[in-house]
């Protein structure tokens, strides 16, 4: 098959677990004999040109990048609040150059499919449809008004919490609405894949995750290490609003513990009022943007993933799971990944809870030890590529 995909992102550098996951479906299919184009959006927040993308993945896929603007701009903000049809977040994400490029690619090749990664190319397919038939598919990363649902709840600032949940509402109105403009949609998870049908997605659908090839490495620290680490894009809100909430209320009682064990946290695009927060922290060493997250989780056998909000399914969980690492996380954390809680994970959503599972995990490395296993059992059975874009592939051929 020829398959053309439309990103909001650069698949490379894959930083985040939207980038990860746009990235790996692509190599997979391509890998699989298929021919696959990329087509994605370079901004400030997520930059990338064309020299510096690998050789390997550009032997694999053939990658064009477009860049645009998608600075935060108030005055446009208050202005689409409005006078526009597309939220903001999604109205920045709309230029000609990318329109005009797209037709371009279009017109130029054959393509048996034409995948969107996610809301944000949503505005783009009244474009597609004027020059082809070609079957679009909607491949959802998250539910997205979930996010923003989720945020407007958490946040104490009430000016900020009505537009938030203004936002949501607005996005959920799409959301609902996707069946009517595109041709199948792909859910990273059997829980997105069904909120879309019983909010009226009545087209052909599949629930595909995020997929991996098994890791080279797994833990190498064995039980010796019993310090925690966290990773995360912490230009995101619902990471900010985690590490915040862990800081706070879970980490001095660790400590209060165990005062041996140091918490090491790594994240790109870091706030300056959270670097400045960590600098005060004892026994928190800051990594900042690390080059290879493998790299950075193989060295230790506990991982917090502490989520609030958010939607959509938790790449680094994945990750940790393939590296043998036992995780704590929340039920939001958890969602789209079918672990069960003290088999393949821990689930704790209050700060007291949080708290003694880590202690747990540190006083008993038996427990630890199991928990570790069985996740890499689970991760290795429930996200391997290979299987993953076998099925993807079979659903893509029932479409043309």
């Amino acid at each position: 098959m020829n398959i053309l995909i439309l990103a909001n992102k650069p698949p490379f550098p894959a930083k985040d677990g939207s980038s990860l996951a746009t990235l790996n479906m692509a190599k997979g299919l391509a890998k699989a004999g298929n021919k696959v184009a990329v087509l994605a959006i370079s901004t400030p927040k997520h930059k990338c040109k064309q020299e510096w993308i690998p050789k390997e993945i550009k032997d694999l896929i053939d990658i064009k990048l477009i860049h645009i603007n998608t600075r935060i701009n108030p005055f446009k903000g208050v202005w689409n609040l409005f006078f526009s049809n597309f939220p903001y977040n999604i109205e920045r994400f709309i230029n000609s150059n990318y329109s005009t490029e797209l037709k371009n690619i279009i017109n130029s090749n054959i393509y048996d499919i034409i995948q969107l990664e996610g809301l944000y190319l949503v505005p783009y397919i009244s474009e597609i449809q004027k020059i082809t038939k070609i079957p679009i598919v909607y491949r959802s990363h998250n539910i997205e008004h979930e996010i923003w649902e989720r945020i407007s709840k958490n946040e104490k600032n009430w000016i900020k919490a009505k537009y938030f949940s203004s936002l949501s509402k607005r996005i959920l109105r799409m959301e609902v609405s996707i069946s009517a403009h595109v041709n199948a949609l792909v859910a990273i998870s059997q829980r997105d894949e069904q909120w879309f049908k019983a909010n009226g997605f009545s087209k052909p659908t599949i629930s595909i995750p995020m997929g991996y090839t098994e890791p080279e490495l797994t833990n190498s620290t064995g039980l010796a290490n019993n310090d925690i680490c966290y990773i995360g894009s912490l230009d995101w809100i619902p990471n900010q609003e985690g590490l915040v909430w862990f800081l706070n209320n879970v980490w001095p009682k660790v400590q209060n513990e165990c005062s041996t064990v140091s918490f090491h946290i790594a994240g790109r695009n870091t706030p300056k009022s959270i670097i400045e927060r960590l600098k005060k922290e004892k026994n928190v060493i800051f990594h900042g943007e690390v080059d290879s997250s493998t790299q950075y989780l193989s060295k230790f056998s506990i991982l917090v993933v502490p989520i609030l909000s958010g939607s959509g399914m938790r790449v680094k969980i994945v990750e940790g799971m393939m590296l043998r690492t036992a995780i704590i996380t929340t039920s939001i954390g958890l969602e789209g990944i079918s672990a069960t809680n003290r088999e393949q994970v821990i689930i704790a959503d209050e700060h007291k809870a949080f708290a003694e599972a880590i202690i747990e995990l540190i006083r008993i490395p038996v427990l630890k030890n199991s928990i570790a296993e069985k996740a890499r059992i689970f991760a290795t059975n429930n996200f391997d590529i290979s299987i993953l874009t076998e099925k993807l592939e079979a659903f893509y051929k029932k479409l043309i």
